[in-house]
């Protein structure tokens, strides 16, 4: 692909995040819009969770996305869009609460909090934040859990299907746009999830 320059960088470590930004500053000047999609799981009882697994998850999926929003936001003011953009991807597990799944749902939750103070905190500066949630995609991290858990969670949505990755096209687009320059602060279920 043309125009398009990838970086990997291990987001459990902050200071390479912060890196990635410096080098698409030298290179860009800029930026329009992020998408913060990483995310880790792991499923299991509260009481038999190991705190540094929740403190990966905790890393990941809070502390390197709010220093992505960072190095974003620093890039954003020099960007020529009119209404430059972040999605945050969240996940029905905030709304759930389903057993096993305390850790990275609370990471999850603390990522829609987050978008909506910081949707009022970025305003002034013409900043837009909002997040989609997602019911049960087929990923790496939807893999590890058992058929039936997730068939159950696909029977509560009014479309009772697996999101499939083009069903995140449309919501992204427009979140991102011109034409959502009044949208902030929101969080997006897909599937009909409440």
């Amino acid at each position: 692909m043309s125009g398009w320059r990838h970086f990997k960088v291990d987001l459990s470590d902050l200071r390479t995040v912060s890196a990635m930004f410096d080098e698409i500053r030298e290179a860009c000047g800029s930026l329009d819009a992020l998408i913060n999609n990483a995310g880790v799981a792991r499923m299991a009882p509260f009481m038999l969770f190991p705190d540094d697994e929740i403190r990966a998850i905790f890393q990941v999926n809070v502390l390197a996305a709010f220093s992505c929003i960072r190095g974003a936001v620093k890039l954003f003011r020099h960007s020529t869009y009119p209404s430059p953009s972040i999605v945050n991807i969240t996940t029905v597990a905030t709304i759930y609460s389903l057993e096993g799944q305390m850790a990275y749902a609370a990471s999850k939750a603390a990522l829609e909090q987050a978008t909506r103070t910081l949707s009022r905190e970025l305003a002034p500066m013409n900043i837009r934040v909002n997040a989609i949630g997602l019911p049960p995609v087929r990923t790496a991290l939807t893999r590890s859990v058992p058929k039936d858990k997730i068939e159950a969670l696909i029977a509560r949505q009014a479309f009772p299907r697996a999101c499939e990755f083009s069903d995140l096209y449309g919501p992204i687009d427009f979140l991102l746009s011109e034409g959502a320059r009044l949208v902030t602060g929101e969080t997006l279920f897909l599937g009909g999830v409440k």
